[in-house]
């Protein structure tokens, strides 16, 4: 993005290269990867049991749930463009029958039997139900209530009960980390990337008291009325720049040797962004003319 800033009591003029946010890329990581640690800082001390605790009588309102995608329902287009559909049906179905709930969900690509099928991991906190919690032969920790849970969903279901929160959004963190780097040669990991972007998933979503607390924090941080600027005596923020979006280019039109996330033009590079921007420009305000098969 090349963005203009003119100082309003100087008049000096400065052009600057910012680097976008562009799925896979390391500022589409760092910004989701912050979202994301934002919110599970919040909820790292909310716990229900400790899981080295040998004695009965163990119980949790949090649950660890995983959703498969049987192939055999449907294409694997048709797959991922219903899995969002889906998925808030299955939600519909909890908060129908246990009440409110919050939720924190991502998406993978399964590789095996499925190959490319999506999967939803999700960490799913009750208001209003508690489950009792037993360990299984394998050692996990499992609700009897997980064949109830099941009958929301079309496909296979792994339902585990969580000790705390802090313990199923390190899970989580797991999934989505390799979820959002192009730069990783795992082909899994690149393939839940790939679809992701061809069917405008997003990353990691969340719903409940998770979005509440998660906006509540944004918020905070992103106050612009937080008096933390110059003010006029009338306790108007007093503006020392006004910046402009020019428009966006390639790296190489400015010839930027490094994406650096923030560069300083010189006059050369300013004259190469603003002639790809006007040639831009008319390209796009020229008529669009139909072929001999008046295809538009």
């Amino acid at each position: 993005m090349i963005l203009n800033r003119v100082n309003l009591h100087t008049l000096k003029t400065e052009t600057f290269a910012v680097k976008c946010s562009k799925r896979g890329n390391d500022v589409y990581r760092k910004r989701v990867y912050r979202r994301f640690k934002e919110l599970s800082q919040l909820v790292e001390k909310v716990n229900f049991f400790n899981p080295r605790d040998r004695r009965g009588g163990k119980k949790t309102r949090a649950l660890f749930v995983t959703l498969t995608y049987d192939p055999k329902r449907c294409s694997l287009d048709e797959a991922w463009e219903n899995i969002g559909v889906e998925f808030n049906r299955f939600m519909s179905y909890l908060r129908k029958r246990y009440g409110k709930i919050s939720c924190c969900r991502v998406f993978e690509a399964f590789v095996k039997r499925a190959d490319g099928y999506p999967h939803v991991h999700c960490v799913i906190l009750f208001e209003e139900k508690e489950f009792k919690v037993f360990r299984d032969k394998k050692g996990k920790f499992r609700i009897k209530e997980k064949d109830a849970i099941a009958e929301g969903w079309h496909s296979h279901t792994d339902v585990q009960a969580m000790g705390s929160l802090g313990w199923g959004f390190r899970y989580l963190k797991k999934y989505l980390l390799k979820s959002i780097d192009a730069e990783n040669q795992d082909p899994k990991t690149l393939k839940t990337l790939a679809l992701c972007w061809l069917f405008n998933k997003r990353a990691f979503s969340v719903s409940g008291k998770f979005r509440q607390q998660l906006t509540d924090l944004i918020k905070t941080k992103h106050n612009s009325n937080h008096k933390t600027k110059q003010i006029t005596l009338e306790g108007q923020i007093l503006r020392e720049y006004i910046y402009k979006v020019l428009g966006f280019v390639p790296a190489d039109v400015i010839r930027l040797k490094k994406e650096p996330w923030f560069s300083k033009l010189d006059n050369e590079q300013v004259k190469s962004a603003e002639e790809f921007l006007n040639q831009k420009k008319k390209q796009h305000l020229t008529p669009i003319t139909q072929n001999k098969h008046n295809i538009p």
